[in-house]
């Protein structure tokens, strides 16, 4: 074995210890690259993985708030550079498939007339997101959705749908993904 094959060998178990002591909870067969970050703005805020979970590089889980929940599935895989940022909740089923820099915010981040829209995003299982979605708050994905890639999604979607555009629209129905 070369050294540079070494050398990314001990990074990722760096990584994957790191990530692990940032989580509520003891996934098994956890594979986390080096760079991903959990950020806890105000020190607070509750990280749940479930088993299986694959998480590539520069994917940021921020904990905007003390009370902010995220939280992962069984066999849930992240691609690089996306980011989840919860003010309230993110929960993403088992088996959910989500491609490179994704976003996925459950808040607005900014305060009108006194008030802060914090709404929960809540995905189902077996869903597929494409590269470079967005998923804004208050959302929820139906089991076996399919999101296309720079989609915008701003309202529910049907399970077993595809939806696609800014904003997203249900553009095909009974769908089914591997």
């Amino acid at each position: 074995m070369s050294l540079s094959g070494r050398y990314r060998r001990i990074l990722r178990r760096r990584a994957k210890a790191r990530f692990e002591a940032e989580c509520e909870t003891r996934p098994r067969n956890l594979d986390v690259q080096d760079g991903v970050r959990v950020h806890r703005h105000f020190g607070g805020g509750t990280l749940r993985v479930g088993d299986g979970v694959q998480i590539w590089r520069g994917v940021l889980l921020l904990l905007q708030q003390p009370e902010a929940v995220i939280e992962l599935g069984d066999s849930v895989f992240i691609n690089f550079d996306t980011k989840l940022v919860a003010a309230e909740r993110i929960s993403i089923g088992p088996r959910c498939s989500i491609s490179w820099n994704v976003s996925i915010i459950d808040s607005d981040f900014h305060v009108i007339d006194g008030q802060q829209a914090v709404r929960p995003v809540t995905i189902g299982e077996h869903v597929l997101i494409g590269a470079q979605a967005i998923i804004l708050k208050g959302v929820t994905i139906g089991n076996g959705a399919v999101v296309a890639a720079g989609s915008v999604v701003s309202r529910d979607v049907p399970p077993g749908t595809l939806v696609a555009g800014n904003p997203a629209t249900v553009r095909r129905e009974n769908v089914t993904w591997v």
